[in-house]
């Protein structure tokens, strides 16, 4: 038999399985009660009638035996018979006597026995006033076995009757069980493009649908986020591509004008072939230093992928300091409001490209002969601060939020700078959970915070 494959048609035949098998266990231990009560009734009426029988006058037959002839009108259309044997010889019988009576038994008793085919009970014993002899008084078990047979057929009408209205009424209710399930797949059906990812699914119903709709809402979330994030990278990847050709527009052309110059010109003399070639080497680091940055951006898009981790901003902040000087040797870098533990969970990567570009930029933007630049490391109500400071410039309260584009540069500005630095440790702030705030200095350049919480 194949098994249903809706979950309607399984539950209704579970249903119906389990009423039959209960059916079942309880009309058989109904039948064979009520079989036993039937023959413990039969048993007393034996009884009964063995002790009216030895009560009445007893007749003789004709060899002088005592007989159970009193009993005759006892038994007569009773459907019991008695019988009396001496010897191991029956003597007499009466009552309603089937067409093929049994002997006598010799062990006294209870029994059931067959005679033509039919059921019946019987219970002998040994009369002791009577020469030895023994009563065997019969009584058939037909009314008995009809009963139970009426029975039966009533209980397996019921039985029958019971799985019907079973199974109709499993096939309702189990209907009505299901709709939040048919609401659910009505749901997930409407879930055809990523723009459907942050449609929840509906809630309602048992315990076991709410639980099965919230799992299937956390994994469109999950795979909402997923989606986003890829989304993100590839607007990144777009955007590293505009921004590169854009901004490497102008430095190609300048370095292929420097080109031509030098080609045009085999005789210029070396002081102005120097000075070309240092210029054409001045837009080559600048488009380094500019792909560079562009790349940071792209991977910070990214970067909610990565694994996680808890990082010692400390060391974070000894290893960029210990670079910093090595890429800016004019600059003096000093140490202030250090503290010596303190971890945060993010990317490494990430935390270290923050610090590396506060501490460029804070370079490039500060004095230009002879600048210094302050560093610091404090916690604060549960945060991490990083403070860095210079001495150049600064940049004015209105421009301040515009600083924080990609490309955006202020008034004043270097040319070898690339306009991305604040943009990078503002995306990273962002990612790591963080704030940045851009201030005055007390060196009277421009001061950056960034506040990351704590592990």
């Amino acid at each position: 038999m194949r098994r249903p494959q809706s979950l309607r048609g399984r539950i209704v035949l579970a249903a119906v399985g389990a009423v039959a098998i209960c059916g079942i266990l309880a009309g058989g231990l109904l039948l064979a009660i009520i079989q036993r009560d039937g023959r413990n009734r039969v048993d007393d009426e034996l009884r009964q009638r063995a002790e009216q029988i030895l009560r009445r006058p007893p007749d003789r037959d004709a060899y002088g035996h005592r007989g159970p002839r009193g009993g005759e009108p006892l038994l007569r259309g009773s459907g019991t018979f008695a019988q009396v044997a001496y010897g191991g010889q029956v003597v007499d019988r009466t009552g309603d006597v089937p067409a093929s009576p049994p002997g006598v038994p010799r062990d006294d008793g209870l029994a059931t026995m067959s005679i033509d085919g039919e059921p019946w009970r019987s219970l002998t014993f040994t009369v002791a006033d009577a020469g030895g002899a023994r009563l065997q008084v019969l009584s058939s078990l037909a009314p008995v076995e009809e009963r139970v047979s009426s029975i039966r057929r009533l209980v397996l009408l019921l039985g029958v009757s019971a799985l019907a209205l079973t199974a109709l009424a499993a096939w309702g209710f189990t209907t009505l069980a299901v709709r939040p399930l048919a609401r659910l797949r009505a749901g997930a059906a409407r879930v055809s493009g990523a723009r459907d990812l942050s449609t929840p699914l509906p809630d309602d119903g048992p315990d076991e649908v709410r639980s099965l709709a919230g799992a299937l809402n956390g994994m469109l979330a999950r795979l909402g986020a997923s989606t986003a994030a890829t989304e993100r990278a590839l607007e990144a990847t777009r955007r590293f591509a505009a921004d590169a050709g854009h901004e490497l527009r102008t430095p190609l052309t300048a370095m292929r004008a420097n080109l031509d110059t030098l080609a045009r010109n085999p005789d210029l003399p070396p002081a102005q072939r120097e000075a070309l070639v240092a210029d054409m080497t001045a837009e080559q680091d600048r488009m380094v230093h500019l792909l560079e940055g562009l790349q940071a951006l792209a991977r910070g898009e990214a970067a909610e992928s990565l694994p996680r981790e808890r990082v010692e901003l400390g060391d974070v902040l000894d290893a960029a300091v210990h670079g910093a000087r090595k890429r800016h040797p004019e600059v003096r870098y000093e140490l202030a409001g250090r503290v010596d533990e303190g971890t945060v969970d993010g990317w490494e990567g990430g935390l270290r490209l923050l610090v590396d570009n506060l501490l460029d930029n804070a370079a490039l933007h500060g004095r230009e002969a002879g600048g210094s630049v302050a560093i610091g490391l404090e916690r604060e109500d549960g945060r991490l601060v990083v403070r860095v400071e210079d001495d150049g410039p600064g940049i004015a309260a209105a421009e301040r939020g515009r600083m924080l584009e990609p490309f955006a540069r202020g008034n004043g500005a270097r040319p070898d700078g690339t306009g991305l630095g604040l943009a990078i440790v503002a995306q990273q702030a962002a990612l790591h959970n963080g704030e940045l705030r851009l201030g005055d200095s007390s060196r009277g350049g421009l001061a950056v915070e960034v506040r990351l919480p704590a592990a």
